[in-house]
């Protein structure tokens, strides 16, 4: 009874003040740990020391997740990692970091295409290329970003060898209103869609309403040469002689245009029919 008696006479208003200012000095010793840490990434970056900068920046998104600091850090390891030791899943982690964490709309936007983009032209991963596009579709986006989006979509399917899909995505893109470009880049990926999966008259009758829609891109992208491959994989050289002898004079290199007819006639010499051909 004596003990509690004591206890209860006891003014507890100095021990509390005493925990406010001891947890006041905690947090301000995080704050300047974090801000230290942040600075020693700083200075290493500076002095081009990227190793270290990205050690001493990862320490300070690890242990201070949410604050501000924290995200100023990811924004630059993102940098660095990229641009500066080609670290390119370690971009992406950090970036990743910025679209969870930052309270604006437009920093998130911008990471998240960092993060497609990423996947699809350095790491080459394309299954996840797909999964980050079809989340910027998701989200606000002019029509000519959701032309770019939906066009690498449609790639990463070709680089996949998933030839169905591929296909798919392409006539969505040729189903849309977008600029003749874009549509251009569709129909050239459709046609070598139809080429790899061997359809040759399809792959033909497409390339040959690219040359009638976009004569200058065709000639740019040499799609008169990929019409004479078609032809060629039929056995029809005929056509493929006729198809070289119409690009050559406006092919960069008339020399490997003539080679290629000359080697298409002493082919088409053996075939069966031809004159001079022996069984």
């Amino acid at each position: 009874m004596r003990v509690k008696t004591v206890l209860r006479r006891i003014d507890r208003s100095p021990f509390v003040a005493c925990l406010a200012v001891a947890g006041f000095l905690l947090a301000g010793c995080q704050l300047s740990a974090q801000k230290i840490e942040f600075e020693k990434g700083e200075k290493a970056a500076k002095a081009s020391d990227f190793s270290s900068s990205l050690e001493h920046y990862g320490a300070v998104v690890k242990r201070y997740v949410k604050t501000e600091l924290a995200l100023r850090a990811a924004r630059e390891a993102a940098r660095i990692a990229y641009y500066e030791v080609k670290d390119y899943s370690k971009a992406v982690d950090y970036y990743k970091h910025v679209v969870i964490y930052s309270p604006s709309a437009a920093d998130r936007l911008e990471a998240q295409k960092r993060i497609a983009e990423i996947n699809f032209e350095n790491l080459h991963n394309y299954s996840q290329a797909v999964v980050e596009f079809n989340r910027l579709l998701e989200l606000p986006h002019s029509k000519s970003e959701g032309l770019a989006y939906r066009l690498a979509i449609a790639r990463s399917y070709f680089y996949m060898n998933n030839f169905f899909q591929a296909l798919v995505e392409a006539d969505v893109v040729l189903s849309r209103d977008y600029e003749p470009r874009g549509l251009f880049d569709a129909l050239e990926l459709k046609a070598n869609i139809l080429l790899q999966t061997k359809k040759y008259d399809e792959a033909i009758a497409v390339l040959k309403e690219i040359l009638v829609k976009y004569p200058e891109e065709s000639k740019e992208r040499q799609i008169g040469l990929v019409l004479s491959v078609c032809y060629e994989e039929k056995r029809d050289f005929s056509k493929a002689i006729e198809t070289l002898d119409s690009i050559k004079e406006t092919y960069p290199n008339k020399e490997f245009v003539e080679a290629r007819i000359k080697s298409l006639r002493e082919r088409q010499g053996y075939l069966p029919g031809a004159r001079g051909w022996r069984k």
